[in-house]
């Protein structure tokens, strides 16, 4: 469809979106160990994708008072490091670790489980725009996509596979958190 088509890449352009196709010196080279490794990625930000320290931090959406201090000391004690930040922008663990990575001047990418014309949850928007300044956000899935059931296991298989280790900080024992971990 070349109409869709064309208005695809009027969004990129218009929001200066960076397409990062498989084959693209930018496009996170670890993903490339994934036998799912997406054919395209969209991405909006300044971090390196292939820096040589890459965590992603993941876990429980209802973090206990506990596991929201493990997870904001465990991120203070990287500061010295230059570890980029990876983790998915869902309340809770994920949001815990976006912001202790910016408040430690990490960078920190928060990867998406719809287009880039949006943002869920909606309560993050002004947390995501912070993230695209030290960071970015990035996803595999095309503008007007939204952020439906089925795609948060895509996005965590992006999550696990652009990094070097899978923090779990608090899971249930049944989490997504743990499918993520299980993918890295």
């Amino acid at each position: 469809n070349f109409e869709s088509s064309e208005e695809e890449i009027k969004f990129i352009e218009k929001y200066k979106i960076t397409p990062l196709f498989i084959t693209h010196e930018n496009y996170p080279k670890r993903l490339l160990n994934c036998y799912d490794s997406p054919a395209l990625l969209y991405y909006r930000g300044n971090a390196n994708l292939n820096t040589s320290k890459i965590i992603s931090v993941v876990g429980t959406r209802n973090n206990s008072d506990y596991g929201k201090q493990v997870c904001e000391k465990f991120i203070d004690e990287l500061q010295s490091e230059n570890i980029l930040v990876v983790s998915g922008l869902a309340f809770g663990i994920d949001t815990i670790a976006h912001k202790a990575a910016l408040k430690n001047n990490l960078q920190t990418i928060a990867v998406l489980a719809h287009g880039l014309d949006r943002i869920y949850p909606l309560q993050n928007k002004t947390l995501a725009k912070q993230i695209t300044a030290q960071g970015g956000l990035l996803t595999d899935f095309i503008s007007n996509t939204n952020p439906d059931k089925q795609n948060f296991p895509k996005r965590n298989r992006i999550v696990a596979g652009m990094c070097d280790a899978v923090i779990v900080m608090e899971s249930s024992k049944k989490g997504g958190s743990l499918i993520t971990a299980e993918l890295g």
